[in-house]
């Protein structure tokens, strides 16, 4: 098999095409068995990857006959699913889907769990680009349940992922809110920092839209601590700026104050330039001059130093 072929450039897959080409040649006067379909199989995911689908779609309709004769029901779905991602790079989504569902049968047949999966995503995928979102969220929630009860967090998140995006472009909200506790979720199971980071700032969006105000603060709180241990400064200015903006909701002018002179200390120190501006352009809406940021700014430089001494 060809491996890593997206590591090849064009040239170096055109002409790996043409060595392979004559070596098929050659296999062919020998006769049309295992090593010729296996030359072919090679060929035709080159030519996938040159976008040259219709040889492609030949060959592998060739390997598939081959595999239909020798009851090879793994290489049938293997064939199926290739196809599946071919139709989907044409923009034919409605094949793509059908050959798809050919591949997702066998492997569930076989059991083959990882396969069933990616053929999952790809009929998800494919109703997406229909813009059929009831159909792709009814396989996308198939997909996670199997990825759930099989420990696939990766591929969990990927189907939480486009469940998300599908309910969050319907303003569908409970249902994101719920979503992306999930993600919490598998983010700490595989202790991914900025997922749970940007997983708990989300959850403070969706109670922010809400005005549920003191939910939002509690989870962009969570996502700014989580940020300042890990020492992720662009996320710390984030999740400063999301709290800051809550008080100011809350009329907590003061506090927010305080939060947004922290966070230009820490935009200062990182020289992060276009956080300095709009940081200082939240202070000045909040009622103070340029002369009094500065004033604040080194009040709290000197209070922050004197409790390190």
């Amino acid at each position: 098999m060809v491996e890593n072929k997206d590591e090849y450039t064009q040239q170096e897959l055109e002409a790996l095409l043409k060595e392979k080409l004559i070596i098929l040649k050659e296999l062919e006067q020998i006769g049309k068995d295992s090593n010729y379909i296996h030359e072919l199989s090679d060929i035709a995911l080159i030519q996938l990857q040159l976008e040259l689908f219709k040889e492609s779609e030949k060959n592998y309709l060739l390997c598939l006959k081959h595999f239909q004769k020798q009851k090879d029901r793994l290489g049938q779905a293997d064939v199926y699913g290739v196809l599946g991602t071919l139709y989907y790079k044409k923009g034919d989504y409605q094949k793509s889907i059908e050959f798809y569902e050919n591949a997702f049968d066998i492997y569930d047949e076989l059991k083959q769990i990882k396969e069933q999966i990616t053929s999952l995503k790809g009929i998800g995928n494919s109703f997406i680009k229909l813009n059929q979102y009831d159909e792709a969220c009814e396989i996308f929630l198939e997909c996670s349940a199997i990825c759930s009860d099989n420990k696939d967090i990766y591929n969990l998140l990927d189907c939480l992922g486009n469940l998300i995006t599908i309910y969050e472009n319907q303003e569908n909200w409970d249902v994101v809110y719920e979503l992306y506790k999930k993600s919490l979720k598998a983010f700490k199971e595989l202790d991914d920092v900025k997922g749970i980071i940007i997983s708990y700032f989300n959850l403070g969006i969706i109670k922010k839209k809400d005005s549920d105000f003191n939910q939002a603060i509690i989870y962009f709180k969570k996502g700014t601590n989580k940020a300042i241990e890990s020492s992720y400064t662009e996320l710390i200015l984030k999740g400063l700026g999301y709290i800051g903006e809550v008080m100011v909701y809350q009329f907590r002018m003061n506090e927010a104050k305080e939060v947004y002179i922290k966070a230009l200390s820490i935009a200062n120190k990182v020289r992060a330039k276009n956080s300095i501006l709009q940081i200082r352009i939240l202070l000045n809406s909040l009622g103070l001059s340029e002369d009094e940021i500065n004033k604040e700014l080194n009040d709290y430089l000197n209070t922050a130093k004197n409790s390190h001494n």
